[in-house]
């Protein structure tokens, strides 16, 4: 059994279809763009990580043969998966039930956080080796990222999806595990994360230096 999976929830950047809250300020097309670039810095995260030690990366797509998608796979050498249709439990029940047969810990996060530290998905993997399960909080009441050893599956009962309950849903959900916590973390979702962000780079562009080139880029329109 191979050590560590990292599994990616990824969409298709199409104009109309991803970070649509975002439109109001960019347009469709504009949001999609800024969501490209998102996913572009996450997988870079990833593959930093990825080269530090025995750990697999692949993608969960909300959309079945994307060109964009499929580039994605092959630049990262990260083989691409479908996410069933239903609720987000039943796509991370999904990644969780083909993770756990194979990897010994799974861990899988989102792509609405460029900036997420390298050293947080590495907290969250070091986390595993005591605890069954890990969260990584988001600002929205959320989280970031969830991981799961020892084979056992989260259980995702009657939790809150995009809402600010999700997380301690999720905990409430689990509450016979010890769940471990990581330092919180930010995604962008709302217009006003954009202002985090945005600071965030004015003081560190290389944190995420494709999302950075995009905001610039999405200014001069």
């Amino acid at each position: 059994m191979e050590l560590a999976q990292l599994a990616v929830f990824v969409r298709p950047p199409t104009a109309g279809k991803v970070k649509t809250r975002l439109a109001g300020l960019f347009g469709d097309r504009g949001a999609a763009e800024l969501y490209h670039a998102f996913v572009e810095d996450t997988l870079r995260m990833c593959s930093r990580l990825r080269a530090a030690g025995r750990i697999d990366v692949t993608l969960w797509s909300a959309g079945p043969e994307d060109k964009i998608v499929s580039d994605w796979a092959g630049r990262f050498d990260a083989p691409a998966r479908l996410q069933p249709e239903g609720d987000l439990g039943v796509k991370l029940g999904a990644a969780f039930d083909e993770g756990l047969r194979c990897y010994e810990r799974v861990v899988i996060i989102g792509s609405d956080a460029p900036t997420l530290p390298i050293g947080l998905i590495g907290a969250a993997l070091a986390s595993l080796e005591d605890a069954p399960m890990v969260l990584g909080p988001a600002n929205d009441g959320g989280y970031y990222a969830i991981g799961a050893s020892q084979s056992v599956r989260p259980s995702f009962e009657r939790v809150r999806w995009s809402t600010p309950d999700a997380l301690q849903d999720t905990v409430t959900a689990n509450v016979k595990r010890n769940v471990a916590l990581l330092a919180p973390w930010y995604d962008i979702d709302e217009p006003e994360d954009l202002d985090i962000l945005r600071a965030h780079l004015s003081v560190d562009p290389k944190a995420a230096p494709a999302t950075a080139r995009q905001l610039a880029a999405l200014a001069q329109r």
